[in-house]
């Protein structure tokens, strides 16, 4: 009984220790890819449609302004099934990640270590988090701005419209778990979530197709409000 004992101290200690180093190299990892770059060739274009960042201390949203393609959004996230919406709203933004995680996670009293290391350790079912802002976005230390061009604006749309489940030619409403405060739905997704495929991975790639200077690959909301730091 005792040798079981130490057996079971023995390994439970290299585990911590594999999970402690595990950790360590994957922050690491993500320190130095923020500092590594892609399409450093990027110009901002004088007349460039504003896009914003606009991150919750933990996972960054990309919002684009509904007027840029007013019948493409309100075809597929039709303005009268967000119950909340009391006027025209000026900017659409979308959020991606593990569809367990928004669901189960109102507000972040509700995490629990059980559906995070489900998130981040299991490959997961996904869903679109989709709101509509009444105002535009205010540039704060959370919420950062770029330009792009007409065309860096349709690669945007078309690469998160990819990323959203239709049955029918329309997106799939998952009709529960709205956030409180936002004018918010959620909606069935493609791809899987995991540790290397994050919430902010996925919106630093929605950076990267519009041909906009960012981080190769950060997994923190922190990599991409980086590469935006107003003057």
């Amino acid at each position: 009984m005792k040798r079981i004992s130490l057996n079971i101290a023995k390994y439970t200690g290299i585990f911590l220790l594999s999970f402690a180093v595990f950790v360590g190299l994957y922050y690491l990892a993500s320190v130095a890819c923020r500092y590594i770059t892609t399409n450093n060739d990027y110009v901002v274009p004088e007349d460039g449609i504003e896009i914003f960042v606009v991150s919750n201390g933990v996972h960054a949203d990309i919002c684009l302004p509904v007027s840029s393609n007013k019948k493409l959004w309100s075809g597929y996230f039709k303005p009268e099934n967000f119950e909340t919406l009391t006027k025209e709203p000026e900017y659409i933004s979308f959020g991606w990640g593990d569809k367990g995680f928004f669901l189960d996670t109102p507000t972040w009293d509700d995490l629990t270590f059980g559906t995070a290391f489900k998130a981040l350790f299991i490959p997961s079912a996904t869903a679109i988090h989709v709101s509509y802002l009444e105002k535009t976005p205010q540039l704060s230390p959370t919420t950062r701005s770029f330009r792009v061009s007409r065309a860096g604006l349709q690669r945007i749309e078309a690469y998160i419209l990819s990323y959203v489940k239709l049955k029918q030619e329309q997106p799939v409403l998952i009709d529960c778990c709205r956030y409180p405060n936002l004018h918010d739905n959620f909606y069935e997704s493609n791809g899987s979530y995991h540790l290397f495929r994050t919430c902010n991975v996925w919106t630093n790639q929605v950076i990267m197709e519009a041909g906009v200077k960012t981080s190769v690959w950060t997994p923190f909301d922190t990599g991409i409000l980086a590469q935006f730091e107003q003057e």
